[in-house]
């Protein structure tokens, strides 16, 4: 037979371990430094163009999740290894130049996404001419914190925009 202390000690018990679950979801959620995230997103996209202009196919995409997606100019998706192949055909262009502008980050106020865009001006060899071609389009990424608390790119969208003599009136 059990001893009436002892049964309303486990009865006590049984009523504080939901209590205290409960209390901890009720918590305040940790602050996240948005700015912080959003410099630091900033500063690794330059590393990206900086490696891209030194023909560094690996260093440009050190920022890329192995489950990247990449979704440009109307090609199929291509994932990590796609992308690399194609990357690594891009740095062997003499003319390539790539640069950024009006870039934007917004940060998932959980800090555990962010969305980056910009504008972007891309140098080439044109295949049929040889000449220098330019192309301007719009950058799109979503970055996703990885296991180890880094950011990587998860998802990618680069679109040209029409030339502004294309452009219809």
């Amino acid at each position: 037979m059990t001893k009436p202390f002892l049964r309303a000690s486990l009865a006590g018990a049984l009523v504080l371990v939901p209590l205290a679950a409960c209390s901890e979801s009720l918590q305040e959620p940790k602050m996240v430094d948005q700015a912080k995230i959003a410099g630091s997103i900033k500063a690794d996209v330059q590393t990206i163009i900086d490696a891209f202009n030194e023909r560094d196919a690996d260093a440009a995409l050190a920022m890329n999740a192995r489950d990247t997606r990449i979704m440009s100019h109307g090609q199929p998706n291509m994932g990590w290894d796609q992308n690399l192949a194609l990357i690594r055909q891009y740095v062997t262009d003499p003319a390539l130049k790539l640069e950024v502008e009006n870039e934007e980050v917004d940060v998932a106020e959980a800090g555990d996404m962010a969305l980056y865009t910009a504008t972007y001006t891309w140098n080439f060899s044109d295949p049929n001419t040889g000449e220098v071609a330019t192309e301007h389009g719009n950058w799109v990424m979503v970055f996703k914190r990885q296991s180890d608390g880094s950011m990587k790119i998860y998802r990618e969208v680069i679109s040209d925009t029409p030339a502004s003599d294309e452009v219809a009136s």
